[in-house]
């Protein structure tokens, strides 16, 4: 892909103590981040009904709603300043993003538990919206799937 700049989160298997993840351009040179969860339980609780209850009643509690859709960004925002924070990672993010959002292609790659995060709320601070509005955003599990038994019909 010519000009598109491959930003990959990929979590660490089996790591016990240490950054849970690491982060690569283009998959060279690998960051170690540390991620975490940026909510409590209460704060995800909160987004689960915003995703999934709101939407069947949109006009009821309309400060909730206005309180989760705002937690979206923080959210995003957190989940960018665990990723790119180590400068050399941020200075290369920036020259990246220099040929436009639309050549960034995210892969984030781990176990169901690491896909939990809410990985397409990304968002840079300076930017008005999440990457994944503008951005290829890929989602590999770690995880092999249990195999499939068909049985055909004659």
């Amino acid at each position: 892909m010519l000009g598109t700049t491959i930003i990959t989160i990929r979590e660490r298997v089996g790591v016990q103590n240490g950054p849970e993840a690491t982060l690569s351009f283009n998959h060279e040179g690998e960051y170690e981040i540390a991620i975490r969860d940026p909510f409590s339980e209460q704060e995800e609780q909160r987004l689960e009904w915003y995703f999934e209850e709101h939407l069947q009643f949109p006009f009821l509690e309309q400060i909730k709603t206005q309180q989760a859709a705002e937690s979206v960004t923080r959210y995003g925002e957190e989940l960018f300043k665990q990723i790119f924070s180590d400068q050399k990672a941020y200075a290369v993010y920036k020259a990246a993003v220099q040929n436009g959002l639309n050549t960034l292609h995210f892969e984030i790659a781990g176990s169901p538990k690491f896909h939990e995060l809410h990985w397409e709320a990304l968002k840079a601070p300076d930017l008005p919206k999440p990457f994944s509005i503008e951005a290829q955003m890929v989602r590999k599990n770690h995880e092999p799937l249990p195999p499939l038994h068909a049985t055909l019909q004659p």
